[in-house]
């Protein structure tokens, strides 16, 4: 006959194997699907803020480019150009006189364009000295307007910047892209373009390129770009790693390597191996990685992430996965050794040790069950040194990423997930704040908070989802949205209905949205320019209200203000489509 210590020694181990047993199991279970989580948002993290780090240091380049490219066309006489005879000429350089040539009116251009060119020149060394990374930057007038090769080209050399001989245009071929590239290709796009990664035989360094093309009433007047050192932009990634000998990586379009740890620049990965040529053909037929994928390269199982730059270039983090799967494999050994000893504790202290060690487990089985059930909030208060102890604040770490990690998505929740921009709910929250701050302004008596509202419409959006299908009419809002974002980059976008966005003007972009508006019609119309398809135009009506304590009691009423200025709009455009 068993006895009374023995049946409670046989339910004690009992208790305890099936408690270690179902720990370890939801342990290892939850351990293996938050280390997969885990380690794939790790990666898209790293992926998305190398992107935007990456991006922002482009993105200086174009927003120099630009405003140079700008002052530079505001900055000629269309007026000029016709007296001398330079209107309309296409600047394609193809050997062709396409002008009475008249020596006094050539001189009288060439002494104006040297006037121009100073003028841009002070601008543009200002702008360059202000960006980093530069490595050339420069300005060249048509060859079409003046015979004589004018413009300038300035390199950097030893911390400043010395000026360089110009180019012989004449000299080389149009098709010559590591030579005159920089001329001919954003004169055949017809915009500004970002030049994909060469080697310059001018300078003798690898380089990418930002360039624009400047036109005054339709008369292609010259090329405005800068040139960075390749190495510079490499130099950003060069020593990131993920795990031991995860890497990050760069490629264009169709899969051409353009920075790798290990392969040459220009190998085509798609031709290594059947499998690396689906991994380019997800990589090249997206611009982000939804999720990772996971191929198989020379008998090595790697895990994948990519993002698009905004020069086009492809950004891949790769990492093989038997290291993403190291961490939770050894948690896991951890926590199986542990219910090991924690067993071997309990038979050899029986009944004395039961009451010490059952509680805890018991609780640790609570929260694996909360865990379960999706209560990461737990309260663990056990602090013992044992291994009860260590098994505890694994739980409490593994609860405390997971609140992390949901807290994370939760976020998500206010992205519109067609354009990517903030929906209708994140507005209702911006628009409740703004609503705090005006009436603590209205209480206090303080300043009254400056903001205004634009109301946009994307017209035709019914038309070309009855003719072409919904999702062209998601392309034509992705389009508009994407506009909308270019011409407002420091103001928050809402798509608040199907066809309607919402901007938020705060601070020193209230008193530029008449400039933006301007900056609006005028992208629009060069997008419409160059569009072939209905989806691919950009008609928009807009209205603007600007919040006034007198007439405004909150967000909404400036809104609704915002909103009859954009119908108006709306019925104009409407009133002139009927009178063409």
């Amino acid at each position: 006959m068993r006895t009374i210590r023995g049946k409670i020694t046989a339910m004690t181990v009992a208790a305890i194997l099936v408690c270690v047993a179902a720990l370890g199991s939801i342990s290892i279970f939850s351990i293996k699907s938050v280390g997969d989580r885990s380690s794939a948002r790790e990666m898209e993290l790293l992926c998305e803020n190398t992107r935007r780090s990456i991006d922002e240091y482009l993105n200086s380049i174009r927003q120099s480019v630009d405003m140079v490219s700008l002052y530079a066309g505001e900055n000629i006489s269309a007026a000029v150009l016709r007296e001398s005879g330079a209107s309309g000429l296409s600047g394609l350089g193809d050997g062709t006189d396409n002008r009475d040539w008249n020596s006094s009116r050539q001189q009288k251009l060439d002494v104006y364009l040297s006037a121009h060119l100073e003028r841009v020149e002070d601008l543009f060394r200002s702008v360059a000295s202000h960006t980093n990374g530069v490595e050339v930057y420069y300005y060249r007038i048509s060859q079409d307007i003046s015979r004589q090769a004018q413009g300038f080209l300035y390199s950097g050399i030893d911390g400043g910047f010395q000026r360089v001989e110009l180019t012989d245009l004449s000299a080389f071929d149009p098709d010559d892209v590591s030579r005159v590239g920089w001329y001919y290709l954003p004169l055949r796009e017809g915009k500004a373009i970002w030049l994909d990664p060469y080697f310059n035989e001018n300078l003798g360094i690898r380089m990418i390129s930002y360039v624009s093309p400047v036109y005054v009433d339709g008369t292609f007047v010259g090329v405005i770009g800068m040139d960075i050192n390749y190495a510079t932009l490499i130099a950003q990634i060069d020593n990131i790693r993920l795990f031991d000998t995860g890497y990050v990586c760069l490629a264009s379009q169709d899969g051409t390597v353009e920075y790798h740890p290990s392969l040459l620049s220009g190998t085509n990965v798609a031709e290594l191996s059947e499998a690396m040529a689906e991994v380019n053909a997800a990589v090249s037929t997206s611009d982000r990685s939804e999720n990772p994928i996971r191929y198989t390269d020379q008998g090595i199982e790697k895990q994948l992430c990519f993002d698009t730059l905004s020069n086009g270039l492809k950004l891949l983090v790769v990492a093989p996965v038997r290291e993403i799967n190291h961490a939770w494999l050894q948690m896991s050994k951890r926590i199986f050794f542990a219910s090991v000893v924690i067993l071997a504790v309990f038979v050899a202290a029986e009944a004395l040790m039961a009451k010490h060690v059952t509680e805890p487990i018991h609780r640790l089985a609570a929260a694996s069950r909360e865990l379960a059930a999706g209560d990461y909030d737990l309260k663990l208060k056990y602090s013992g040194s044992d291994e009860v102890g260590a098994l505890t604040d694994s739980f409490r770490q593994l609860a405390e990423h997971l609140r992390i990690y949901i807290s994370d998505l939760n976020s998500r929740i206010y992205q519109d997930a067609m354009t990517g921009v903030k929906n209708k709910g994140a507005y209702e929250l911006a628009a409740a704040k703004l609503d705090d701050s005006i009436r603590a302004a209205a209480n206090s008596g303080g300043k009254a908070p400056v903001f205004a509202v634009v109301m946009l419409d994307c017209n035709d959006l019914k038309t070309i989802n009855d003719i072409h299908g919904h999702d062209k009419g998601d392309l034509y809002l992705q389009t508009a949205c994407g506009l909308i974002c270019d011409v407002f980059p420091h103001s928050p976008v809402f798509r608040v209905g199907g066809d309607e966005f919402t901007v938020l003007l705060q601070g020193d972009t209230v008193a530029a949205s008449e400039t933006l508006f301007q900056e609006f019609d005028r992208r629009a119309a060069e997008t419409n320019a160059g569009a072939d398809q209905p989806w691919e135009r950009i008609s928009i009506a807009k209205g603007c209200a600007v919040y006034d304590p007198e007439k405004d009691s909150d967000a909404e009423a400036v809104l609704a203000r915002a909103d009859e200025a954009m119908y108006e709009n709306k019925r104009l455009l409407k009133a002139g489509r009927e009178c063409r």
